[in-house]
């Protein structure tokens, strides 16, 4: 190789390592805020959003105390106004919104995270109990748990634009059973495989799946109650991984799904740690998974993802412990393989340190008698083992004494997204920024320097003295 030749292809392989996703450590910079809802009627004082900066976390108690946003005021007069009982909270994949949904009404509001306003509200019918945006951003899928259908809303959320698409409205109830008794989508469906379609479960027992593009939607594949168990609930993907739980006040179950062929690969059942399984939230980057039961136990069960086995619990969280969100970690988002649901942090900026679950008060008002808990609010919980442990560090007191904490979510306020792949496409990679292509460039300039003066003097060493 010519002279000089090899520092030129060193700065050619850094430029094409700094087009990779980023290294571990990138998002360590990233800031956050957690956004908790308070589900309680408007007229007893709920109906508040109580976001809390990531720095008011970050110690071994609590600091300072949250913005709080009135939802009935803030929706008052945007698209079709005020939902009643907001249930379930996520975010945009670029982060720019919340995405709120009302499980006594069928509202989905559309919060605008840079000003705080509801920006869209859009009623789907009976029941809105959760909203999941797509990949892209491009859709909305919602929960239409009493109505017994699957609704979809196209997104535009640059220009503020949410449209219910009627049209594609899948008709569970049409589709029921003996198999599948009561197809009321109970948990928000989420999007599989690259977003290509919908895992769906439903009340009775089954799970759907849903061709998310067709108009009206269509089912590719169902199962039915006698492969998984009724009221399921939570789900995410890890690699091509599915996993869904169920529960209810007496049981709770984990079903782990291949996600690019839709087989059930394995049942887990967990009703001997506890019952009605309901938050699931992924550690260690997807090495393991937590699940709540918010009956009884009142723990988290971890599960080794490696092997679809139970490796450990957490007790002392506290009473009913529901939803779980993560704080944001030191891997990227590529990392962690396929993920989803693709907007949470957990997928975004995996490996977090600080697990955030609501606790349910006595006088919850959805759940039942099994998520009755103590108080509203928040436990914070550290994570330690590379994720397969954790332990308790505070309790986040929110609200006031009406107050029923159900829906939680984690907001990057720094997000590092690139353009996003069409629903269907599969996962894209984070593209490099201009300062990272000419740093690494920079590394390795100097680090060119050096070996290139260390073999200055290795050749002056093999002269004739």
């Amino acid at each position: 190789m010519k002279r000089g030749g090899w520092v030129w292809w060193l700065i050619a392989a850094a430029i094409s390592l700094a087009l990779l996703p980023a290294a571990a450590g990138a998002q360590l910079a990233s800031t956050y805020e957690l956004w908790v809802v308070d589900q309680a009627n408007a007229d007893a004082g709920g109906s508040k959003l109580h976001i809390f900066q990531g720095r008011q976390l970050e110690g071994s108690t609590p600091s300072g105390t949250p913005e709080v946003v009135d939802l009935q005021a803030a929706a008052m007069g945007v698209g079709d106004g005020p939902g009643v009982r907001p249930h379930l909270l996520l975010f945009n994949v670029r982060q720019t919104h919340g995405i709120l949904a009302a499980v006594a009404s069928g509202h989905v509001l559309f919060i605008r995270a840079s000003d705080r306003r509801v920006a869209g509200s859009v009623d789907v019918g009976e029941q809105a109990h959760g909203a999941v945006p797509s990949p892209d951003d491009s859709i909305a899928l919602v929960a239409n748990q009493n109505g017994k259908k699957v609704a979809r809303i196209r997104t535009d959320y640059a220009r503020d634009i949410y449209v219910h698409e009627a049209a594609a409205d899948l008709d569970l109830g049409a589709l029921e059973d003996a198999e599948h008794p009561d197809n009321a989508p109970i948990c928000p469906v989420m999007f599989v495989d690259g977003g290509r379609k919908a895992y769906v479960t439903v009340r009775g027992g089954g799970l759907y799946v849903v061709d998310t593009a067709a108009t009206p939607m269509r089912v590719l594949k169902d199962f039915g109650k006698s492969q998984v168990a009724p009221a399921g609930c939570g789900g995410v993907v890890t690699g091509n991984k599915v996993y869904i739980n169920s529960g209810t006040p007496s049981s709770s179950d984990l079903y782990v799904f291949d996600g690019r062929n839709d087989t059930l690969l394995k049942h887990i059942p967990v009703t001997a740690h506890g019952t009605d399984a309901h938050g699931l939230v992924l550690t260690g980057g997807g090495r393991f998974l937590w699940m709540t039961n918010r009956g009884d136990g009142d723990n988290v069960v971890v599960v080794d993802t490696s092997r679809d086995e139970i490796v450990g619990r957490i007790e002392g969280v506290g009473a009913a412990p529901d939803l779980m969100d993560i704080a944001p970690g030191p891997l990227s988002r590529t990392a962690i393989g396929r993920c989803e649901p693709a907007s949470t942090v957990m997928c975004l900026a995996p490996g977090g340190s600080r697990v955030f679950m609501t606790l349910r008060p006595s006088n919850n008002l959805t759940g039942g008698p099994s998520a009755s808990g103590e108080r509203a609010g928040v436990s914070v919980i550290q994570v330690a083992d590379g994720g397969r442990s954790g332990r308790p560090l505070f309790f986040l007191p929110v609200g006031g004494s009406a107050t029923d904490t159900h829906a939680l979510a984690v907001r990057l306020t720094s997000p590092q997204v690139a353009a996003l792949p069409r629903t269907g496409a599969g996962p894209a990679l984070r593209a490099a920024s201009p300062a990272g292509v000419l740093g690494a460039v920079a590394a390795v300039v100097a680090l060119a320097g050096v070996v290139g003066a260390a073999r200055r003097m290795a050749g002056r060493s093999r002269r004739p003295a």
